[in-house]
């Protein structure tokens, strides 16, 4: 992944490219854009006729490439509900736009519209044509009181084969683009559902009752039975006794990319897929050596789309969930070296426990701890980390990553980090 997240930005492949031709283009200059994520749409400008290049990847983002385009601002990075726009200067003479969308779509059903000769609207999926919007999310001591505009709706509520989570189907509702979730000490987190409807997943004690959902004038108030606040300091009920070893813990390893998809390619020809599959299969005899069970998503250069590595975590039932990546950015910009680790919601302490101790084993530059949306995390279930273990495109990063014992050192500092993670959770 790139400096921008590669994910978004580099080494992306190609699925379904639409190219719209308009005559005499020159040097432009991207003025303006906005982004309308009910009506699924991105309406941009440049101040001389540019040709727009437009890309499906993953099934989850709309990469759009302007040529000879400059963007003169910084970086930028946009949430809007469950839609991410993202817009950088790609290449010196390439302006990108990239927005992450919450639905998997097909290159069918992106369109690439010209309005005049410097105007541009991209439209994808099927226009959600909701009548009711969640605005917000709140904790109010006896339940979560989730404010709706529109009509009422009727919810459906169900819980987890596991008991952790509790899913709220919304029908007919869209998240606002200034959508507010106040629910801690609870973790909610806004998903995409069937089409045209919103499912939010919330966190919950496996020893609690089912949840119940009730109309409010305000919307819906989610509330456990019989929550009603108390003035008796009864102590909650004591959790299930959890046996001394670890060996009940699953931790599902994934090394990024594979097969015809090798990642960041970096200085010296060295491709991502190959470092992470090398990593991943050290951190899985480190753990396995300490009575983890450990499953790895690919123990072999084979192509595997993103759905699948989640699925396999959910089908093990994986108790965390660890995705091995390696960074990149252009060649160009050689000082550009360290660690990032990420996380999306419920995965914060995991990120930093692995990313402590891989900064202790490898002396890395430390690039921090931050928050995204990278599918493997928004979809998995449990609690997920991604790191990227440096950048390929780096002079320092780059010849130790292809160095094996930088790698076993990098492997030890991950799998340190998932077992003191581990630790602190058997001791809660």
């Amino acid at each position: 992944m790139g400096l921008f997240h590669r994910q978004f930005l580099l080494g992306i492949t190609c699925i379904g490219c639409l190219t719209v031709a308009t005559p005499g283009w020159a040097q432009a200059t991207l003025e303006s854009w906005r982004v309308d994520p009910h009506r699924r749409r991105l309406e941009f400008r440049t101040d001389q006729p540019t040709q727009p290049q437009l890309r499906v990847v993953g099934g989850q983002r709309v990469v759009i490439d302007l040529p000879d385009t400059r963007w003169r601002q910084p970086q930028t990075q946009q949430d809007f509900g469950t839609t991410q726009v993202r817009i950088a200067q790609y290449q010196p003479d390439v302006a990108r736009l990239v927005v992450a969308v919450p639905e998997v779509i097909s290159p069918a059903q992106v369109r690439l519209e010209p309005q005049g000769s410097q105007g541009w609207t991209v439209v994808w999926g099927v226009p959600v044509n909701a009548s009711t919007i969640l605005q917000s999310a709140q904790w109010q001591g006896s339940g979560i009181l989730l404010r709706l505009s529109g009509p009422e709706v009727v919810g459906r509520v169900r819980r987890s084969k596991d008991r952790q989570w509790l899913y709220v189907d919304l029908p007919n509702t869209a998240v606002s683009s200034s959508f507010q979730n106040q629910t801690r000490p609870y973790n909610l987190r806004v998903e995409p559902g069937a089409m045209g409807s919103l499912r939010l997943a919330l966190e919950v004690k496996t020893s609690d009752p089912d949840w119940q959902l009730r109309p409010i004038p305000q919307g819906l108030l989610l509330t456990r039975p019989n929550s009603t606040p108390s003035t008796n300091q009864t102590a909650p009920p004591a959790p299930p006794p959890r046996p001394g070893t670890k060996t009940r813990y699953t931790v599902l390893i994934d090394p990024g990319h594979g097969g015809s998809d090798p990642g960041a390619i970096g200085r010296g020809g060295i491709q991502e897929k190959e470092i992470v599959l090398d990593i991943s299969r050290r951190v899985a005899r480190l753990l396995e050596a300490q009575g983890i069970r450990t499953v790895l998503s690919r123990t072999q250069d084979v192509t595997l789309d993103l759905e699948p590595r989640v699925a396999l975590a959910e089908r093990v039932n994986a108790t965390l969930l660890v995705s091995i990546h390696a960074n990149a950015i252009s060649l160009s910009r050689p000082e550009v070296n360290g660690l990032e680790t990420y996380y999306y919601q419920n995965g914060q302490w995991l990120a930093r426990s692995i990313h402590k101790n891989v900064l202790k084993t490898t002396n890395a530059p430390d690039r921090g701890v931050r928050q995204a949306r990278f599918y493997v995390l928004r979809r998995s279930s449990m609690r997920a980390s991604l790191v990227e273990v440096g950048y390929v495109t780096g002079a320092q990063d780059a010849p130790r990553l292809a160095s094996s014992s930088y790698r076993q050192q990098v492997a030890q500092g991950i799998a340190q980090g998932i077992i003191r993670y581990l630790d602190n959770l058997s001791q809660k």
